[in-house]
């Protein structure tokens, strides 16, 4: 009998000890007022999040979606004549399609001779996210096109004080170069369309009277100082415009 009780004393005790070393085994840490604090068992699986900015494109590709890497999707693309020769180029807006806010790239692809194409130019500038970081989205409207004289033509649509944008842009001497921007706002009495020429260096602002019924316009002509070409690649149009007069 007292084998018994000694034995099951026995194994009261390791149980027991197991239990406090189980406890010791996950108490790894205390705080400032001497506190346990038990760690949790934790591991983000979540991958990293992948910008666009990121990415390496190809320079060439048998077909347009050679330039799509994952996770860019096609947000608008324009087919037409871009450079001197006759085949038919390719411009292509990507958004990231797991965050629109992301910033968007433009992809100027020429048609190659030999088939395919090569990523001539490559620009972050020509268009904003779709998106504000808040949620805004800045443009109701977006387009872009080539015209017949090889132009390439990006029309952006807002409400309110963003107003409109058209940009125009030409290749001159191997480079895409911004030729044009002509803007419209809309305010308390009045509209205001402006023409800006980033050629000739001169704007053309037509200022619409939408107080008389006959809504009479007047033209005001000002000349600004060009500070070089305005590239693709390189030139955000809105920073143009506000550094324009400075």
């Amino acid at each position: 009998m007292k084998s018994k009780v000694f034995l099951l004393l026995m194994a009261i005790s390791i149980i027991s000890c197991n239990k406090k070393e189980d406890v010791k085994a996950v108490v790894s840490k205390k705080d400032t007022l001497n506190q346990e604090v038990v760690d949790e068992e934790y591991e983000d699986n979540a991958p990293d999040e992948v910008v666009l900015k990121g990415l390496d494109f190809p320079k060439t590709g048998g077909n347009v979606e050679a330039f799509v890497p994952e996770p860019c999707e096609i947000k608008m693309k324009a087919e037409g004549f871009l450079n001197d020769d006759d085949l038919k180029d390719i411009v292509i807006v990507l958004q990231n399609k797991e965050n629109n806010t992301d910033s968007r790239a433009t992809l100027v692809l020429l048609q190659q001779e030999t088939g395919g194409y090569k990523l001539q130019e490559l620009s972050w500038e020509a268009m904003e996210p779709e998106y504000t970081s808040d949620g805004y989205k800045l443009y109701d409207y977006e387009e872009i096109s080539i015209d017949k004289e090889k132009k390439l033509r990006i029309e952006l649509q807002g409400v309110g004080a963003i107003g409109n944008r058209e940009t125009v842009y030409k290749y001159i001497n191997d480079k895409l170069v911004l030729v044009r921007i002509e803007t419209f706002h809309s305010g308390a009495g009045s509209y205001t369309s402006s023409d800006y020429d980033l050629v000739s260096g001169e704007v053309d602002h037509e200022i619409t009277n939408t107080m008389v019924d006959s809504m009479p316009s007047v033209h005001e002509i000002e000349k600004f100082k060009l500070k070089g070409q305005m590239l693709f690649t390189n030139d955000n149009p809105d920073r143009v415009l506000e550094n324009m007069y400075k």
